[in-house]
């Protein structure tokens, strides 16, 4: 039920220019926000990024990394992480909105299908991937100095499945963009 809601708000945007402007907006937004803390953040973690921006980092780097964090950083860290809720989730909408929007201009049986098997979806796990990131890194950091041998681990899975979701929802997305502009472009140039 809650996902058939998900994929309507999805579509629902696809279709509404002014939706659409409102999450580019707020994904924007969330992503400078981002931006502004991850530039302040090693300066009070000991030289080190947040968890979420190092897309190198390797579970044996963890805890190492937080015994450089100071109360300031523990601080930035969670407000990082609410913001990070918000970004990954206008992220995936704008990006399931794109590809809705082109294949349902361009190719509407294969949008159809889409619709009708809740396709659309897929194109937001690297939003729920994110939002693991996000409870994994956060639990380590609050539980520090214990040190739960397996969090580590889960952190840099939850990181690598949500960048390659995240690969996999861009490539989508500019295909179906390019698709619809050549099929738009062909149209054109028949009339």
């Amino acid at each position: 039920m809650m996902l058939g809601r998900l994929q309507d708000l999805i579509i629902r945007i696809s279709r509404t220019w002014w939706l659409y402007l409102i999450v580019l907006v707020l994904f924007v937004g969330s992503l400078r926000a981002l931006t502004r803390i991850g530039a302040r953040f090693p300066a009070y973690a000991g030289g080190a990024a947040p968890f979420d921006l190092q897309n190198d980092l390797r579970a044996d780097e963890v805890y190492g990394q937080l015994t450089g964090y100071t109360e300031q950083a523990r601080e930035l860290y969670y407000a990082f992480t609410l913001i990070d809720y918000a970004f990954p989730f206008f992220g995936g909408l704008f990006i399931a909105a794109t590809v809705a929007f082109a294949l349902r201009n361009s190719l509407p049986r294969l949008y159809d299908a889409l619709v009708a098997r809740k396709l659309l979806l897929v194109l937001m796990l690297a939003t729920a991937f994110d939002w693991l990131e996000n409870v994994v890194a956060a639990t380590a950091i609050v539980l520090y100095p214990t040190e739960v041998s397996w969090l580590p681990n889960l952190l840099i899975v939850a990181k690598k499945c949500k960048l390659a979701a995240l690969l996999l929802s861009n490539f989508v997305m500019f295909a179906a963009v390019l698709l619809a502009a050549g099929i738009w472009v062909r149209r054109r140039m028949r009339r």
